[in-house]
């Protein structure tokens, strides 16, 4: 499925207290996400932390088929190491903008409906999401950030997507991001989109 069907096949809403009322339960199998589209979403909103949005079939509007939610976040350049700094900037075209932490846009949760799994509406849904943000807007960002789920299907679902690890490795990400430089289990991995990827390349003159 193409973003574009995806368009042509559901509605696009942002995920109010009047659209769960409206909708059947929504699960994706994951406990954790379905509490917080179920629960926390809608405070979150409120409270002006991030907002949630969800693609419901038009021909039934009381199921929804995917939510996402999305929030301003950075990724800080202070985490790493001065030599994977400069290559981080070498890499996205940076170097003449050095600055401690690059501004982007925080996928905060992401799922689809375990019912309507395996008909490639996660793909479409992150390809939707990478044209609609990287259009742009009142401000600037750069990357899409996500802490992904540290699974298996989940990190293979951001890698097909375009997503980098922001560290190379699981224990460098522990050490790098904890006080007592401890090499731990981590329950997330921190990975990154450069939406100037999207962009036209420019010929050269």
């Amino acid at each position: 499925m193409t973003d574009d069907e995806l368009l042509s096949k559901f509605k696009f809403t942002e995920l109010t207290e009047e659209v769960l009322a409206e909708c059947e339960h929504f699960s994706c199998g994951i406990d954790d996400l379905d509490e917080y589209f179920q629960k926390d979403a809608i405070g979150y909103t409120q409270r002006m932390v991030s907002r949630s949005y969800a693609f419901r079939p038009k021909s039934n509007l009381q199921q929804i088929a995917c939510a996402f939610s999305v929030s301003n976040d950075s990724l800080r350049m202070t985490d790493l190491s001065n030599r994977k700094q400069e290559a981080f900037r070498e890499e996205n075209d940076l170097s003449e903008k050095r600055l401690k932490r690059y501004p982007g846009i925080l996928i905060g949760r992401l799922a689809v409906n375990k019912a309507m799994a395996h008909q490639g509406i996660g793909t479409a849904l992150m390809n939707f999401i990478k044209r609609w943000l990287g259009t742009g807007g009142k401000t600037g960002y750069r990357f899409l950030i996500v802490d992904a789920r540290n699974a298996p299907d989940a990190l293979s679902y951001y890698e097909k997507n375009g997503f980098t690890y922001l560290f190379a490795s699981e224990e460098e990400e522990s050490r790098s991001t904890r006080k007592d430089k401890a090499v731990v289990p981590q329950n997330t991995r921190l990975m990154f989109f450069d939406l100037m990827d999207l962009q036209p390349r420019k010929n050269p003159a």
